[in-house]
């Protein structure tokens, strides 16, 4: 049996998408946060941010990226479901 001979380019690019997978994988947290709390954008942002980020600095940037992101799903579906109390001016 041969050994595997990887270039450095190829190594990079492998560990590019290894990185971007756990990433993704990562991501699918505040997705699906954001998708059960009808905060489909911030979830989808959060996917993608922590997609890129593991694919340029590995999980030290998508370990972040999933708390940041799935902390301001639930912090905006918590404020969408607080009802806001209006005050009428007449009544004063």
């Amino acid at each position: 049996m041969e050994p595997i001979h990887l270039s450095t380019r190829e190594a990079i690019i492998y560990f590019v998408i290894i990185n971007a997978a756990v990433g993704f994988v990562l991501g699918l947290i505040p997705l699906l946060f954001g998708y059960f709390n009808k905060q489909l954008r911030t979830g989808v942002t959060g996917i993608i941010a922590a997609t890129i980020g593991g694919a340029v600095l590995g999980i030290f940037a998508s370990i972040p990226a999933t708390i940041i992101f799935t902390w301001l799903v639930v912090r905006r579906s918590r404020a969408a479901a607080t009802p806001i109390e209006t005050v009428d001016p007449d009544e004063s």
